[in-house]
């Protein structure tokens, strides 16, 4: 019974100095997690910057006159997200030159400047980054979004008037889906914003 007495101290002793050290290599654990992980944040604008060259392109391709305004582009990602998502941001800055911004006649008969705005934004708010993509152009026209999709089959014509005007929208990202009358090496394949969808949500993220 003595030596039992003698060894509850030691063991208490021990389960102490373990339970310092755990934590020790606890703390030291999440520190380093954090040096890693901040290495590998990059600025979301370091992708803003391959897109001017893309929108000079394609207000050539597409006779109109469209200019690039990066608004922020401070927020921060991992360097793996940033890269993936080049191409779903892509897809999108083609889908507003083409869809969106009117040719320079059409908006001046509009009462607007004749070079349309193709708009890029990034900012963080609580634990989200968001990346905006907006333009200056018509906008999209969820009635006619709607009878597209009928006319493709990919709504039957039963359940068109039960859309809401944001489901009217959200078919654009439907498999197949274009409101192009002409295919082209721009739009009218049916592929892009599908596309775009699939790429964001395997990010964990989300597109609307």
């Amino acid at each position: 019974p003595e030596r039992m007495e003698a060894a509850a101290p030691a063991l208490a002793d021990l389960r102490f100095d373990m339970e310092l050290q755990v934590s020790k290599l606890s703390r030291l654990s999440r520190s380093l997690s954090s040096l890693i992980f901040g290495v590998r944040l990059v600025p979301v604008n370091q992708v803003f910057q391959r897109f001017p060259r893309v929108i000079q392109e394609l207000g050539r391709k597409l006779g109109k006159e469209i200019k690039l305004q990066v608004v922020n582009g401070d927020a921060e990602l991992d360097k793996f997200i940033v890269e993936a998502i080049a191409d779903p941001m892509t897809h999108l800055i083609r889908n507003a030159a083409d869809h969106g911004i009117e040719t320079a006649e059409e908006r001046v008969r509009n009462g607007k400047p004749p070079q349309g705005t193709v708009r890029l934004n990034s900012y963080v708010r609580a634990n989200f980054v968001y990346i905006e993509i907006s333009d200056d152009g018509k906008g999209i026209d969820g009635d006619r979004v709607l009878a597209k999709a009928i006319e493709k089959g990919i709504v039957p014509a039963e359940k068109a008037p039960s859309f809401t005007d944001a489901q009217k929208l959200s078919l654009i990202f439907a498999p197949g889906f274009s409101t192009a009358e002409q295919v082209t090496d721009i739009s009218g394949r049916g592929v892009g914003m599908d596309v775009v969808k699939t790429n964001i949500e395997s990010l964990q993220g989300e597109v609307n």
